[in-house]
């Protein structure tokens, strides 16, 4: 055994992680776009087809907007994401994100049936644009007498100009607040977020997967509200477009895409309603409903298929689809982003209210610092790639969506380290960290743990060797 002569460090750190999660709120979603500066009047021209605006920071040839995406008026919706989620026995929080191609307008969700209680507007979040339109972001506080189920509708709007013959716009939300025999409150919605435009090139197949997730761990589906003659739905929420014919004669052109959402126990449960009557519900039986909408359009034929080649490809390190990312209080998160790409003209996002999209040595990156508001909550971040090539066409890498949990989470730790010379807090803060870190993510703990050293005690240690080495 050999003792090596050296310093013992006594260091506290603390390690953030989420486990058992069980509380959720709705992002606020926000939009953001890079694009490359245009080179000539056409290109001038291009860019303010895209109808984006803001412009905020410079970096190289990139110029950093804000892409305020969606644009509103009663006849340009683009579609909606809505969500609710119980505060108490009586009083549910309802969200929602209604996009428009021009001017912002408030949606109206009337009360189609039940006890949908007394309303109060809690945040109204508008997001304008320097060529007209908004995004707009509503949070409600409904406050019921009667513990059971009602079913918000938006209606009233027309959709823009869309090929699979829908004008109208229809959005209905059915909440539940009658209690859960398993988790002893009332339901919440699922969550899932979506961009308001998606684009793929008629010849080229794609898939669109929503990422979804569930406060109360119930099973997340998706059906359609109308049928969509060019995506093919599943049950997980996964959506394939796939083209017709090596000549591919499927119609470009926007199509408005109206999906259900649903959550289903994943065992038998029983719901309470105000007056104590239980409802068994099982496996097979939805409980809350909420509506994701969104425009898929259909663009010209592309040159090539292949990711990396004329369409976009998001490459490692870029989280990948459905990836669940770890973020601490006050301390910020970095969502890298690595393109492939012959011409970079766009990042596209949507995800908390503060996040941005910031270049460093050549590298994007979303970052985000979450603060005591957010602790314990999780958000979905969504965001592509979106190019402008020829004349007016636009390709789109697919989009990718993760789930961000704020840890609750913060466990204290004591560990003693051997070093042959003295180590000062910025050298455990570095090195030691990172190795340790390593130990711990090596032993189960999940990869997006934070370490921070908070304290260390330094002591002198004189052995000897004993016999070979340990």
């Amino acid at each position: 055994m050999l003792w090596l002569a050296g310093r013992a460090h006594i260091v506290a750190f603390e390690i953030n992680d989420s486990f058992n999660t069980a509380k959720y709120e709705m992002a606020t979603p926000r939009i953001r776009l890079l694009t490359a500066i245009p080179r000539s009047r056409s290109d001038q021209r291009h860019a303010l087809v895209a109808q984006v605006c803001l412009a905020s920071i410079m970096w190289g040839r990139l110029l950093v907007l804000s892409l305020l995406a969606c644009g509103y008026r009663a006849s340009d919706f683009l579609g909606t994401v809505m969500t609710y989620d119980p505060l108490s026995n009586d009083t549910v929080a309802i969200g929602y994100k209604a996009s428009y191609q021009n001017e912002c307008i408030l949606a109206d969700w009337t009360c189609q049936s039940g006890d949908c209680g007394s309303r109060s507007f809690v945040t109204i979040t508008k997001f304008l644009q320097i060529l007209g339109g908004c995004c707009i972001d509503v949070v409600t506080h409904h406050r019921v007498s009667q513990i059971s189920q009602f079913v918000l509708r938006l209606d009233g709007l027309r959709w823009i100009n869309v090929t699979n013959d829908v004008t109208e716009a229809l959005a209905v939300t059915r909440v539940d607040m009658r209690t859960r025999s398993d988790t002893g409150r009332a339901n919440a919605s699922p969550r899932t977020a979506v961009l308001p435009v998606l684009r793929v090139p008629s010849n080229c197949q794609r898939n669109v997967t929503l990422t979804t997730f569930d406060p109360d761990g119930d099973a997340v589906k998706c059906r359609y509200q109308n049928t969509t003659s060019v995506l093919q739905l599943s049950p997980d929420c996964n959506m394939i477009f796939t083209p017709r014919g090596n000549d591919s004669d499927i119609a470009e052109g926007a199509y408005a895409v109206q999906l259900i959402m649903e959550d289903f126990p994943r065992q038998d449960i029983a719901l309470t309603d105000g007056e104590g009557n239980e409802t068994l519900v099982t496996s097979e039986d939805a409980i809350g409903q909420i509506p994701v909408q969104f425009v898929l359009m259909v663009d010209p034929p592309a040159a090539s298929c292949v990711e990396g080649e004329q369409l976009p490809a998001l490459r490692p390190p870029t989280p990948a689809n459905g990836e669940r990312v770890y973020a601490s209080v006050n301390e910020t998160l970095e969502i890298p982003i690595t393109v492939e790409v012959y011409q970079l003209s766009a990042v596209l996002f949507s995800g908390p209210a503060d996040m941005q999209l910031n270049v460093s040595a050549g590298r994007l990156f979303l970052t985000w610092t979450p603060t005591e508001s957010d602790l314990g909550q999780s958000r979905p971040v969504c965001f592509l790639v979106q190019l402008f090539v020829e004349g007016l066409t636009q390709h789109q890498s697919e989009m990718r969506c993760v789930i961000v949990t704020v840890s609750p989470v913060v466990i204290v730790a004591r560990a003693r380290l051997l070093s042959a010379f003295p180590l000062s807090m910025n050298g455990i803060q570095g090195v030691a960290l990172t190795q340790l870190k390593e130990l711990l993510v090596a032993r189960g703990l999940p990869a997006g743990i934070t370490l921070r050293a908070v304290s260390f005690s330094e002591e002198s240690s004189e052995r000897a060797s004993e016999g070979g080495p340990e």
